[in-house]
């Protein structure tokens, strides 16, 4: 494996946000979703995935640091060199691989690097894969009503419950469904886009609408139609009810919230029957 600094673009003082951020642009460049079919793109995010996997965890980057990748077994763990003194070994002869008290240096590197384990030396972190971010679109209906979706995550169907009323945006997080790893598997980020719709809008978690009514019925009284995500209804609308004046539809919003509808009284660019509109204004 290369050099995971080289291999994230990053340099060696970099800090974790830099480091995180460089991760999630180059995951997401050769995510094997947005690359199909390419080799070349696989092996690379999956080169990311392993650096990254190094340099996220603050043990594992100081190990790599210090001692490069023979600080890893075949496996990828980390040994633990902070014990060295406590085996009292003298190193003055080194060069003949033996210390002054005969005992064989080369001896206890093979039995370290084979997968031998001596008191003193111990696997120190087992550390997760790496985390999967992942961008979703989302229709403005069931962002208002909420659902479950199935993602299709490096083949593996996730189910992914999306709560009522959320927000263009908001990011979801789901344990144990990322990367495996010697420690367990990574988690999946979602961030998720919510589709406009140019009839309905959500603010402050409430669902608004508008609609029209004559200035007739507006003064007069009568019944206007009201677009719902369930389809058009009939509603009543009082005389003198005035423009902009808000309806709360009860069932129709988020959750069991009310659906805010808005009035837009349509004023007629020509008057015909101008006595009549006297006689309503008049009372």
């Amino acid at each position: 494996m290369r050099d995971p600094y080289e291999v994230l673009g990053v340099s060696k003082s970099a800090t974790d946000e830099e480091i995180k951020k460089a991760y999630r642009r180059l995951a997401r460049k050769y995510h094997p979703d947005l690359n199909p079919n390419n080799k070349e793109a696989e092996k690379k995010f999956k080169e990311i995935n392993e650096a990254y996997s190094i340099l996220s965890d603050p043990e594992k980057r100081k190990q790599y640091d210090q001692f490069g990748f023979s600080g890893f077994d075949a496996s990828g763990n980390s040994y633990d060199f902070s014990n060295f003194k406590d085996f009292g070994f003298d190193f003055g002869n080194f060069k003949t691989g033996y210390s002054s008290e005969g005992f064989d240096i080369g001896d206890l590197f093979e039995n370290l690097f084979s997968g031998g384990r001596r008191s003193g030396f111990r696997n120190t972190y087992e550390p997760k894969g790496a985390d999967i971010y992942y961008s979703m679109d989302l229709d403005f209906k069931d962002a208002v009503k909420g659902t479950t979706i199935t993602l299709n995550i490096n083949g593996e169907k996730v189910k992914v419950k999306v709560p009522a009323g959320i927000k263009n945006g908001t990011k979801l997080k789901v344990k144990g469904k990322g990367q495996p790893g010697p420690g367990g598997r990574g988690d999946l980020h979602i961030i998720v886009n919510v589709k406009k719709d140019p009839n309905f809008e959500i603010k402050d978690g409430k669902l608004y609408t508008t609609f029209e009514v004559p200035l007739l019925t507006a003064l007069l009284g009568g019944s206007a139609k009201v677009k719902t995500l369930d389809g058009d209804i009939t509603i009543k609308v009082p005389k003198g009810t005035q423009c902009n004046q808000v309806f709360k539809i009860k069932g129709y919003g988020v959750g069991s919230d009310p659906l805010y509808a808005k009035v837009n009284v349509k004023i007629p660019k020509s008057i015909k029957d101008e006595e009549c509109i006297k006689k309503a204004l008049e009372g």
